[in-house]
């Protein structure tokens, strides 16, 4: 019985001895795994100082982006009161600016319609002025624009004259050189064919194709018998009477153009122009009427 209890003791302490063995080495698996945790619970601290550290800095990142937001939106705003004040005057400027154009199209229209009448105006003032310069020295007598005289002449039944565009009064130097050039003057005088008024009407559109204004002159006698001329506005002596009627028979004589004188009741007469020593007075007749016709 004593072996036995021996044996026993010896088996109980051996089960201790074990228990302790296998309970030894669990404490330092044991601890190993502490260590282990604790390692990893200072990576995990060290991992959350950093996280802190990088949430702090992004908090401070934000925090300086939300204050340049701040003022860029400060900025804006006054960029964008000062744009509205910018387009409210632009507008202001454009109501302005179309009131005024609209006043300067009315002033336009108005100064157009001055220039307008000026010129209206101004024409007809030229035009009187050049009608008082033709008709300054025709006291007594009717005078016509642009109108062909209501007369026959030999064969003709109506005269016709031709007015040129841009013809010109000449000085009495350049309506004599005309003169000598024309040939009117050596024309026939036939009864019934070719008479005063043919004279007159062919020296008149041979001065108008030449550039001379030059007018047909109707002259009607106290004895009833009429005669035709033509009268040039010449710019140094005035208004002249040019007589270009020829003979019915050749005349020795070089030239029948002849510078007339002729006034309301007054004597018809003419002098030579080429040949001296001539004067030439048609009959007793004494003026009753004349008619210019330009």
């Amino acid at each position: 019985m004593k072996k036995v209890g021996i044996v026993l003791g010896i088996l109980v302490f051996v089960g201790c001895a074990t228990g302790l063995i296998f309970t030894y080495q669990s404490l330092g698996a044991t601890q190993d795994l502490m260590e282990e945790t604790k390692t990893a619970l200072n990576a995990t601290q060290i991992e959350q100082q950093n996280t802190a550290r990088t949430l702090e800095d992004t908090r401070n990142q934000l925090q300086d982006t939300n204050k340049s937001l701040k003022e860029t939106r400060q900025a804006l705003d006054e960029q964008k009161s000062q744009t509205e004040n910018f387009i409210q005057l632009y507008e202001n400027n454009a109501d302005e600016l179309k009131d005024s154009q609209i006043q300067l199209d009315l002033l336009e229209d108005k100064l157009a319609t001055s220039e307008k009448e000026n010129q209206d105006n101004q024409r007809t003032i030229d035009e009187v002025q050049e009608k008082l310069a033709l008709y300054e020295d025709t006291l007594g007598t009717k005078v016509f624009s642009d109108v062909n005289p209501p007369y026959s002449s030999g064969n003709a039944l109506f005269l016709k004259l031709i007015n040129q565009n841009d013809t010109e009064n000449p000085t009495w130097e350049e309506l004599l050189a005309f003169l000598q050039e024309d040939k009117t003057d050596k024309n026939l005088y036939i009864t019934s064919v070719y008479e005063c008024g043919n004279f007159a009407q062919d020296l008149h559109n041979n001065a108008e194709a030449k550039g001379i204004r030059t007018a047909f002159v109707a002259i009607q006698f106290y004895n009833e018998a009429p005669h035709a001329i033509n009268a040039f506005k010449t710019t140094d002596k005035g208004l002249v009477y040019i007589d270009d009627t020829g003979d019915s028979n050749p005349l020795p004589i070089a030239r029948l153009d002849k510078l007339a004188e002729i006034a309301k009741d007054e004597l018809y007469h003419a002098n030579f122009i080429f040949t001296e020593g001539f004067f030439v007075i048609q009959g007793d007749e004494i003026v009753k009427s004349i008619e210019i016709y330009w």
